[in-house]
């Protein structure tokens, strides 16, 4: 009973695996597999500066503090000086994301920087738009669709900050945490 079931099992093993015999020719399928897990992935290269000691070393900005003498007064917006020229912060995303899966890019700031800059006054948009929005503890939407991005697409952002003249000497810092998720 043994060596009929062996002789009944080794075969049907053969041919699930792909094993054909007979005369010639003869041919057996394999099939090629390509598993993926749904991965996210951003990229930002760089940080942001405004070092108001070299402000106008970007040409968009008035000097600081404003030239009074020439009707410049405060306030005033100011767009950094490292990087100097749009887009100031690149920003890349992507994902392999299934059809149908919803996913988004977002951004949130930390808090105020200090110093007598508050986070609203710090704004962003898309780079060239001018269409400005205020940095919040609360995350905005930069990007948002469903499906795979087809590569790294790019939500590149302009920067400014509103400086009003009530601000004191230091080093302040704010983090910005751009986030991409599937939903």
């Amino acid at each position: 009973m043994k060596k009929l079931l062996l002789m009944t099992v080794v075969p049907a093993i053969l041919f699930a695996a792909g094993f054909n015999f007979g005369s010639s020719p003869q041919s057996v399928d394999a099939t090629l597999q390509f598993q993926f897990p749904t991965w996210v992935a951003v990229w930002v290269p760089d940080d942001v500066t405004w070092d108001f000691s070299n402000i106008t070393s970007n040409p968009s900005n008035p000097s600081y503090p404003p030239d009074i003498s020439s009707g410049q007064d405060f306030p005033q917006y100011y767009y950094p000086t490292n990087p100097n020229a749009s887009p100031y912060m690149r920003i890349r995303y992507w994902t392999n994301a299934a059809s149908g899966t919803s996913w988004q890019l977002t951004i949130v700031g930390s808090g105020d920087p200090g110093g007598g800059i508050l986070i609203g006054d710090i704004e962003y948009s898309d780079a060239g738009a001018g269409s400005w929005t205020s940095l919040s503890t609360t995350a905005a939407t930069l990007a948002s669709g469903t499906g795979r991005t087809s590569g790294f697409a790019s939500a590149d952002q302009d920067w400014r900050v509103y400086i009003d003249g009530d601000e004191e000497a230091g080093t302040y810092t704010c983090t910005v945490t751009i986030t991409m998720q599937t939903l």
